[in-house]
């Protein structure tokens, strides 16, 4: 807290100045307003030694805020939402449930940011056992931002849940491994120094339809492969198009922030 310098003194018989009294009491200007140069701006030094804290001093958020958003409805996205895959320009769109939007009243010694997800993946790893070109991995991935600005440390891709071999647009057989392959995120970022204003944090999914090579993924399949969908069964073949999916469960956003 610096030492409060009136603008303006009062002596007998003169004028009144209102802009100068109200800044007296009121200023944005450092060093000026007796009531905002404590607001905030108090310091041990400015204490005597003997000088002890009770609760009717501190107001409520006056030296930690804390923020928390969030959601517990079970959530599912599918690529069929998103475009053709353009691995020059992935777009990233947020998701419900992990974002947050907050003021900070003042300057902040230090924020931390936290935020979790459970999340459960249909990710196909898809070979041509005739072209033998080597297998694609169908893209799917999170990024974290930050008052817009990406954190590539927190980055993630997911584990691949579904194995797809044979030819795309021929017979394909596939394995799920979907149940064994759940994950449970909980991340946590500290910033230093954060000036007042309005501060965001948004988690963005990159979910692309599935191709292999430029086009996407066309497999023909009998239907008695589709055990109990057709009653009858029937052996007739079906066309498929491929898609993935991610589902999420519990998901938050929390902000703890220290004058």
């Amino acid at each position: 807290m610096a030492v409060i310098t009136p603008n303006t003194t009062y002596p007998n018989g003169a004028a009144l100045s209102v802009p100068n009294h109200n800044a007296n009491v009121y200023a944005t200007a450092s060093g000026r307003g007796i009531m905002s140069e404590p607001n905030g701006g108090l310091q041990v030094v400015n204490l005597d030694a003997a000088f002890t804290i009770r609760d009717e001093h501190v107001m409520p958020e006056e030296a930690v805020v804390a923020r928390m958003d969030g959601s517990t409805i079970p959530m599912d996205v599918y690529n069929n939402a998103f475009g053709i895959r353009d691995d020059d320009d992935p777009v990233y769109v947020p998701l419900a449930g992990l974002g947050e939007r907050l003021y900070i009243p003042y300057a902040m010694t230090a924020v931390v940011w936290q935020w979790a997800l459970h999340i459960s993946v249909v990710r196909p790893w898809i070979n041509d056992i005739q072209d033998q070109s080597g297998p694609e991995l169908a893209n799917m991935g999170i990024r974290v931002f930050i008052d817009g600005v990406e954190q590539p440390t927190y980055r993630r891709t997911f584990p691949a849940t579904l194995s797809l071999t044979g030819t795309p647009g021929l017979n394909m057989g596939f394995k799920d491994y979907e149940h064994t392959s759940q994950l449970w995120y909980d991340f946590a970022l500290l910033q230093n120094n954060v000036a007042a204003g309005f501060h965001e944090l948004t988690v963005k999914l990159y979910l692309p339809r599935v191709t292999y090579g430029s086009e996407e993924v066309l497999f023909f399949t009998p239907m008695s492969s589709f055990t109990g969908t057709f009653d009858p069964p029937s052996t007739d073949t079906v066309e498929c198009t491929m898609h993935t999916r991610i589902s999420f469960g519990t998901r938050s956003v929390r902000c703890v922030m220290f004058k």
